[in-house]
C-alpha cells in the first residue's frame, strides 16, 4: 500500500470518563474489521465498489461531471448542486454497519486549479448519512439525516474554509471556520450515538465538532461528498434540484481524495464517550501506522 492512514482513535476516550451518563456509554462487542472497505485509488477498477446516491435512490441525475481515479488520487468535480435542508447533492459511499472511523486526505481548488473556489458553498469532504426510507418516486421532504465535514469555500468567495453540518429531519445546522489552505486530513468517527469530526492542517489533529445523533441507525452510508454554487442550485426547489443535472450556473470546485480508509474504533468496555473533553480525545490520537 503506498499510503498509510494518518489517524487512529485508540479508545476515543480515557478511562477517567464519567460513568453517570449511562445513555452515552458504549459497550463494544466483536465486529468485523473494515479495512476491506478502504480505497487508495490506485486503480479505477475499484471505483465500482462505491455506490452513488443518485443511483441508489433512483433520481437518474448524476450531478458529478467527473469521477475518476488517476495516479493514486480520486478526482470529483460536481455540477452545480448542494447539500442543505432537503437538497441532496452528490454522495459516493459504502455501507458501514456498527462503529467506525473514516479518514481521508483531501485537496480542493477552484476549477482553474490555482486558487480557492469562488462560487459560494463549493466544498468537498466526508459524509455519513442515514439511508432514506423513500426514493425519487416516493420522495417526501423532512427526511434528510446526515453529518459531514468539508473543505473549500463556504460563505467567503476565494477563501478556504471548513464547513461542518448536521442535518436532522431535513433541518440543517452548519458552522464555518477559516482553513489554512486547500489541503487537509479529515476524519469522522462514529461511536454509538457520538459523532466526532476531526481535521489536521500543517500540524496537529484538532477535534472540529462533536454531535450526539442517537437517531442514526446502525448501518449508514459513509463516503465522499462534493457540492458547489449554492446560489444557483437554490433557485430550484429541493425536489427539482435532486432530480436535475444543472449544467448552467457557476460551478467552481475540483476535489481530489488521496485515499479513504476505514477502521473500527477501540473503545474500552463501559467507557463513556460523551463525557470526555476534547483534550482527553486528542491525547490518545496520533499517527499510529494504520
Amino acid at each position: 500500500m503506498k499510503k498509510i492512514a494518518y489517524l487512529c482513535i485508540v479508545g476515543v476516550m480515557l478511562a477517567g470518563c464519567h460513568s453517570e451518563i449511562a445513555s452515552t456509554t458504549v459497550e463494544q462487542g466483536p465486529a468485523p474489521e473494515l479495512g476491506g472497505l478502504s480505497d487508495d485509488f490506485d486503480s479505477s477498477s475499484a471505483l465500482s465498489a462505491w455506490k452513488h446516491v443518485d443511483v441508489t435512490e433512483g433520481w437518474n441525475a448524476d450531478q458529478l461531471q467527473t469521477f475518476k481515479a488517476d495516479a493514486g488520487w480520486l478526482t470529483m468535480i460536481p455540477y452545480t448542486s448542494t447539500w442543505y435542508m432537503d437538497y441532496r447533492g452528490p454522495l459516493v459511499y459504502k455501507e458501514v454497519t456498527g462503529d467506525f472511523i473514516v479518514t481521508t486526505k483531501l485537496q480542493t481548488t477552484n476549477r482553474a486549479g490555482n486558487d480557492a473556489p469562488h462560487s459560494l458553498f463549493s466544498l468537498g469532504g466526508l459524509m455519513i448519512r442515514t439511508p432514506r426510507p423513500d426514493n425519487a418516486r416516493t420522495w417526501q421532504g423532512g427526511r434528510e439525516n446526515y453529518v459531514f465535514l468539508s473543505l473549500g469555500c463556504a460563505d467567503q468567495s476565494g477563501n478556504y474554509q471548513f464547513e461542518v453540518k448536521t442535518t436532522s429531519g431535513g433541518q440543517s445546522d452548519l458552522e464555518k471556520i477559516p482553513a489554512a489552505g486547500g489541503e487537509a486530513y479529515l476524519q469522522i468517527a462514529k461511536i454509538g450515538p457520538n459523532i466526532v469530526c476531526l481535521h489536521k492542517q500543517h500540524g496537529e489533529w484538532m477535534v472540529h465538532k462533536r454531535y450526539q445523533r442517537p437517531d442514526m441507525p446502525d448501518s449508514l452510508q459513509v463516503g465522499m461528498t462534493v457540492y458547489t454554487d449554492y446560489p444557483s442550485a437554490s433557485k430550484l426547489s429541493a425536489q427539482q434540484h435532486n432530480g436535475t443535472v444543472i449544467k448552467t450556473g457557476n460551478p467552481d470546485l475540483i476535489a481530489k481524495f488521496d485515499y479513504v480508509h476505514f477502521r473500527r474504533p477501540k473503545v474500552p468496555k463501559g467507557m463513556n464517550v460523551a463525557a470526555a473533553s476534547d483534550g482527553e480525545i486528542l491525547r490518545i490520537l496520533g499517527d499510529n501506522g494504520i
